[in-house]
């Protein structure tokens, strides 16, 4: 996998990393399909040049993230310059604010059910981190950190929210904080969506919700009911 451009992002190139921080790169490759590689704590999203312009043209939030933020390791050959300079910021983020709703809502209803705390935790700091970024994004002051963001929206309970993306333990009080978070910051509970994780799949699919979709499929065979109610 020859590789074009690496660079570094998140806590690490914002320089406020703790020595159990992630390390966060980003690969721009000659391949012909994207990867993600993960060793540890390292993980290095590796993207074909031409995916990685397609995704920046397109607006999409990681790779604001990456625009704005990261720095770059190797680029002989400009590539991520390249990349950067193609990123068009979208006029809303709608679908990103509503699909990470939706999948959180849906997590929520079946916390008490679902056996996989440290995935749960991690996919609920993750749509709740998305939200903000996409609001910060809409009002032209994105932002990445989780104390940026308790920031920006004036709410430092958002940040022991999103901290809890490495916590392994079921954490009962913080699921109806999520739920009040997803309602202030994102969307209305759609009381039309389906009550079981293999009916989600469909949903999260016909609603081109990846991260939803992933989730539930991850989660389909972990859960002990068949449905609950959204109201």
């Amino acid at each position: 996998m020859p590789i074009l451009s690496l660079v570094v992002y998140g806590s690490r190139a914002r320089e406020d990393h703790s020595v159990d921080s992630d390390t966060d790169l980003f690969a721009i490759t000659n391949d012909e399909r994207y990867e993600m590689i993960v060793e540890g704590t390292t993980n290095i999203a590796c993207y074909p040049l031409t995916q990685a312009i397609s995704r920046a043209e397109g607006g999409d939030l990681f790779f604001m993230h990456i625009t704005l933020e990261a720095k770059a390791i190797y680029d002989p050959s400009g590539a991520f310059e390249t990349v950067k300079k193609s990123f068009v910021k979208k006029e809303n983020y709608s679908s990103e604010i509503s699909n990470a709703s939706e999948l959180g809502f849906a997590l929520v209803a079946h916390a008490e059910h679902i056996q996989d705390y440290y995935l749960l935790n991690k996919r609920l700091a993750w749509c709740l981190r998305t939200i903000l970024i996409a609001r910060s994004a809409e009002q032209g002051r994105p932002t990445f950190s989780k104390e940026g963001l308790g920031d920006v929206f004036q709410d430092s309970g958002l940040i022991d929210l999103i901290a809890l993306k490495d916590c392994e333990n079921f954490t009962a009080k913080a699921y109806p904080q999520f739920y009040s978070a997803f309602i202030k910051y994102g969307c209305s509970p759609n009381t039309k969506m389906p009550t079981n994780f293999s009916d989600l799949m469909v949903y999260f699919l016909e609603h081109d919700n990846m991260m939803g979709l992933k989730t539930a499929r991850l989660l389909s065979n972990d859960i002990e009911f068949e449905g609950y109610d959204w109201i």
